[in-house]
């Protein structure tokens, strides 16, 4: 289970996600969302967006350096657009299942 302190960065992280993109689909995921981490553990975060392009991907891991580093925390992204997340290929990959299955979502 994820801890009270990874739940709040969670947060943060999406809410500065959803200032520009009220739709974001945001789920953390691996050992921060199980609550196995280890102190040097990443933060897995994935955002489903309905569109995705250079720019928008650059911008979000910005966000992610940012809360990440403010917080003492690597926080690393996964940014998919809708379709690729819902239906195209990586549907049916064990990230995306994993991510459906023991995901947190924000």
């Amino acid at each position: 289970m994820i801890t009270d302190q990874d739940r709040g960065i969670l947060d943060q992280f999406s809410r500065e996600i959803r200032k520009r993109f009220s739709s974001a689909k945001i789920w953390a995921f691996g050992s921060r969302s199980r609550g196995t981490a280890e102190w040097d553990s990443d933060f897995d975060i994935c955002v489903v967006l309905d569109f995705v392009d250079r720019e928008t991907d650059r911008w979000i891991r910005g966000v992610a350096w940012e809360v990440g580093f403010e917080n003492e925390r690597l926080i690393t992204t996964i940014v998919l657009d809708s379709e690729e997340f819902e239906r195209g290929p990586m549907s049916e990959s064990t990230l995306v299942g994993n991510i459906l299955q023991e995901g947190v979502a924000a």
